[in-house]
Parts: C-alpha cells; sequence; structure tokens
C-alpha cells in the first residue's frame, strides 16, 4: 500500500458534525469514509467489511475506544490486524506512550486537521511501527 493509495477508512464518533466534517476531510484526501455513530455499530461493520483503517472517538456513550479496540483484536484476521487511531479531545489525559501502550497505532487531537489526517494516513500507509500522535500531553499529571 502506498502513501497515495485511496484507503477504506471507518470512523466513528457518536457527535454527527463530528462524523460528517471527518467524512468530507476524508474524501477530500481521496479515501473512502465509512462513518459509524457507535461502536456497536463500527463493530457490526468490522465483522462484515474489510477496512484499511479505523479512526474511533475514545469517549462515546457505549463504548470506550480502548473497549472498541479490545473487541477488533479479539476479531479474526484480516479485521484484527486493522490499525486503530485515537481521535479524542481529552489530550491531557492519555500520553502518546499510554495510547501506544494500549494498542492502538496513532493518535489525532481534535480539533481535527486535514494536515494531522494526511500525516497519520501516511505514516500507516508506508507502514510505519513509529506510533503517531500529535498534540498530547508528554506527562499526565495527577488528579
Amino acid at each position: 500500500m502506498t502513501q497515495t493509495s485511496a484507503l477504506r477508512i471507518l470512523h466513528i464518533d457518536d457527535v454527527e458534525i463530528n462524523l460528517l466534517v471527518l467524512d468530507q476531510m476524508l474524501t477530500m484526501l481521496g479515501h473512502s469514509p465509512v462513518g459509524a455513530a457507535c461502536g456497536a455499530a463500527a463493530f457490526e461493520l468490522m465483522e462484515s467489511s474489510r477496512f484499511d483503517l479505523v479512526l474511533t472517538d475514545f469517549h462515546m456513550p457505549d463504548v470506550t475506544g480502548l473497549d472498541f479496540l479490545k473487541n477488533v483484536k479479539a476479531l479474526r484476521e484480516p479485521a484484527r490486524s486493522t490499525p486503530v487511531v485515537v481521535v479524542t479531545a481529552d489530550v491531557m489525559s492519555f500520553t502518546n506512550a499510554a495510547l501506544r501502550e494500549m494498542g492502538f497505532a496513532g493518535a489525532v487531537a481534535k480539533p481535527i486537521t486535514a494536515d494531522a489526517i494526511r500525516k497519520v494516513i501516511a505514516a500507516i500507509s508506508a507502514g510505519s511501527d513509529q506510533f503517531v500522535g500529535d498534540g498530547f500531553a508528554r506527562t499526565v499529571s495527577a488528579r
């Protein structure tokens, strides 16, 4: 898969405007997006369709991004190997290292920019094993 290849990307967010914005961004970047408004709908899509990449919100009413990731990893191939990137506005609660340890392939901070999405897609398309994240705390302060 080359950096310029069009990817089939599943994106999950419980906020409709976020789904619309990301759908338009991904389309503008030349990809084929499929949106899901909840983790359950996204998981059904993962079981029945093949995706090159998943972008998931972390905080959703029915499931966390981490629980969704764990469910994906329990699927059969090729679904279980699909890179999952977390998309969240909660940039102070997570570090890149913590998100990578959880099993995410990358992280994108909200508000989402086309440049941030492009960087994540390019790194994953190039087969990089490096975690791709930007805008997250270097350390998490004690609460």
